[in-house]
């Protein structure tokens, strides 16, 4: 578990496409599946500079990004996404339209 922790998030290897499995390297460049990933602007745990890079890097189409602007009355913003209010009336939405879309 160290290792996973050192290689993914200490180290970044799979952003930086230098995480290796199975004897072979793995990048976000490598993914074949529409991805979407959703970010709290107000997260301070998985803020937006972390996450945009790796869509970013992703084949063109098959990243998507969804912003969260963060919102009063959550305790921890790093889950206002998913409990939040406005998440529920903004962001759930365009998730599910995005999971139709990939159907």
């Amino acid at each position: 578990m160290r290792e996973i922790f050192e290689q993914l998030y200490r180290e970044n290897r799979f952003c930086r496409g230098l995480l290796e499995i199975g004897g072979r390297r793995v990048a976000p460049g490598a993914i074949q599946v529409p991805t979407l990933a959703v970010v709290n602007v107000a997260d301070e745990i998985a803020p937006p500079a972390s996450v945009t890079p790796f869509v970013e890097a992703m084949p063109k189409g098959l990243g998507t990004l969804i912003e969260h602007q963060g919102e009063g009355g959550v305790g921890l913003q790093h889950l206002a996404v998913l409990v939040g209010p406005k998440a529920h009336a903004e962001v759930w939405p365009r998730v599910l339209d995005w999971l139709d879309a990939q159907a």
